[in-house]
């Protein structure tokens, strides 16, 4: 099985005509004549458009007849996510939940904090208000008992995450179908961005608050789910849509070198762009991200004095960054082409279509393991990394002070989404002029998440640092959060390298699921913990074995065997 086109030989293109499709490619390569994979090798800067179609097994599948006007239109549809304006219209949807997904990890979690602090009493203290600053030992009422006010958050966010796990297995399975992709993703978006509009409306301390507070969040992280994996489906579709041919030579560490420099230079510009589509649909989030932290800042430092204020501000910026998601969702909804997917299987009920849909991809390990290796390792990382990020923001604002200490916290929180952009952007730009293998970044960058959660933990002993003082919040977000934007955008390439068309949005909420299905167990542990403890550095524990353990998956699965399986069709000896 020849790596033709990506490691430097003349490819049969018909060899590849079974996964994908190929528009007119925006960059030169030698003219191919598909039918009989012969190639013009007289003149290397011919430029040329390829058209490979769908061997009749998935065309069957897909509704795209190789010989009919089906094909045709089905052909014309795919071609159009090649074009500049079907990725400026994705990464307008990608910018469009940046603020509100933002201020919800930040400025949600955040208010609730406070609001639990006002409301909370010293343990065996009832009426002795909460300290604001330092080690802070409170409880607040929670299912008729009093709990530490950081496991009260704690736990609620565990319940969002369960509750997410539900709502991407329900969605995630019938998206790769007819035209529910664009749509089932416009629809999320837009709700969760209408989740936002009501917080501004609770700024009286109370209990009813508190709750009504809690139930927004948990919406808004059942709904974060469903977009998300859709939105990652796309990103192997627009990789194919450049003429994503299954090998490149660098992303899996292959030692072969070509005589043939031009096709070696072509297979590295397809990869290069793949690898961007990733990396700016990162970015426009995180952009977007900035635009909502950039309302908080605003709006704290323009209101008085957050001692006067408080968390009040938190909850007037959540509302705005909703009415920016719904606005800018509906733009790129409007730009961004519908494509078509799977056809729905003769007197399948689509309802139950998402359990059956499981039930197969779960069979289908032994036919893709590496797939599966990674997609472990990848959600074992980000539990930890989510977790990690829950933990640190709330100590960060123990030791800064509530309150008091907003205004900083909100450039804080702005200076994170900076950092991230900086660190996927870098490594877009750097890894095409550096020779290593992607998986030998993905190592490095674990290396420096793990030095950082280990640090937090130092700091359970009686020693004068371990995130003890505000300088080394400012260190820690700078290389830990450059480090995990760029390897979410290197698990990405990796994961859509390794996918069976027609599967994405399926293997991509396998992903999410799996995270969601087991990282609110890690989250409840912490809760637990803190519970016990009242010390935000003891729930890092957890966080660090975890990471131990997701390194360990990184280094178990073989990519370029990984590239190679996903030649087989899914539906293959799989009913």
């Amino acid at each position: 099985m020849p790596f033709s086109l990506l490691t430097g030989k003349r490819a049969d293109l018909n060899e590849y005509s079974h996964s994908v499709y190929i528009p007119e490619l925006p960059f030169t390569m030698p003219q191919t004549n598909v039918s009989d994979g012969r190639s013009d090798s007289e003149d290397p800067k011919l430029s040329g458009t390829v058209l490979v179609t769908p061997s009749s097994a998935e065309a069957s599948e897909d509704g795209l007849g190789s010989r009919d006007a089906g094909a045709d239109r089905g052909a014309a549809e795919l071609a159009k996510m090649g074009s500049k304006k079907a990725l400026i219209a994705w990464m307008i949807l990608c910018y469009s939940t940046g603020p509100t997904s933002s201020v919800a990890i930040s400025y949600v979690t955040a208010a609730i904090q406070s609001l639990a602090n006002l409301l909370g009493h010293v343990p065996g203290h009832p009426g002795k208000a909460c300290a604001k600053r330092g080690v802070i030992k409170c409880v607040v009422k929670f299912g008729g008992q009093d709990i530490d006010y950081n496991s009260y958050l704690i736990y609620i966010n565990a319940i969002g995450r369960a509750l997410q796990g539900v709502g991407t297995i329900l969605f995630s399975g019938i998206a790769d179908f007819s035209y529910y992709r664009k749509y089932l993703m416009l629809g999320a978006i837009i709700l969760y961005g209408t989740i936002a509009l009501p917080f501004a409306g609770f700024k009286d301390q109370s209990y009813s608050a508190l709750t009504a507070l809690s139930v927004l969040f948990v919406g808004l992280n059942t709904v974060q789910g469903v977009y998300l994996v859709i939105e990652s489906s796309y990103v192997p579709i627009f990789m194919r849509s450049v003429g994503w041919f299954r090998e490149p030579a660098r992303i899996s560490g292959l030692e072969t070198v070509s005589p043939d420099e031009d096709a070696k230079r072509t297979a590295k510009h397809v990869f290069t762009k793949g690898t961007r589509v990733s990396v700016l649909g990162l970015f426009a989030g995180n952009l977007g991200g900035l635009t909502g932290l950039l309302i908080g800042l605003v709006i704290t430092y323009t209101r008085g004095s957050p001692l006067k204020t408080g968390y009040h501000n938190f909850l007037l910026a959540i509302s705005i960054s909703g009415s920016l998601t719904i606005c800018f969702a509906i733009l790129g909804g409007f730009l961004l082409p519908s494509i078509p997917g799977l056809k729905q299987p003769p007197g399948t009920n689509l309802a139950l279509l998402p359990v059956k849909r499981w039930f197969r991809l779960l069979k289908s390990i032994r036919k893709y393991p590496e797939a599966f290796k990674l997609c472990i390792g990848w959600v074992l990382w980000y539990i930890s990394f989510s977790n990690f990020i829950s933990i640190i923001s709330l100590l960060f604002r123990e030791v800064s002070g509530l309150s008091s200490g907003d205004r900083l916290y909100t450039v804080y929180s702005f200076l994170n989404v900076i950092y991230a952009c900086i660190g996927s952007l870098t490594w877009m730009f750097v890894f095409p002029y550096f020779n290593f293998p992607i998986k030998r970044w993905a190592y490095g960058f674990l290396s420096i998440q793990f030095l950082c959660v280990f640090w937090g933990t130092i700091g359970i002993a009686n020693i004068p640092v371990g995130y003890k003082h505000t300088a080394e919040f400012w260190v820690q977000q700078a290389i830990y959060l450059a480090s995990v934007s760029a390897l979410r955008a290197i698990n990405r390439v990796m994961f859509a390298s390794m996918l069976p068309k027609g599967a994405e949005a399926q293997f991509f909420g396998l992903e999410v699921t799996l995270d969601l299905a087991t990282g609110w167990i890690n989250t409840l542990v912490q809760g637990v913990i803190q519970n016990r403890t009242h010390n935000l550095r003891f729930p890092l524990l957890p966080d660090l074995l975890v990471l131990l353990v997701s390194a360990g998956f990184y280094f178990w699965f073989d990519l370029a065997k990984g590239i190679e399986d996903a030649k087989k069709p899914l539906d293959e000896d799989d009913e």
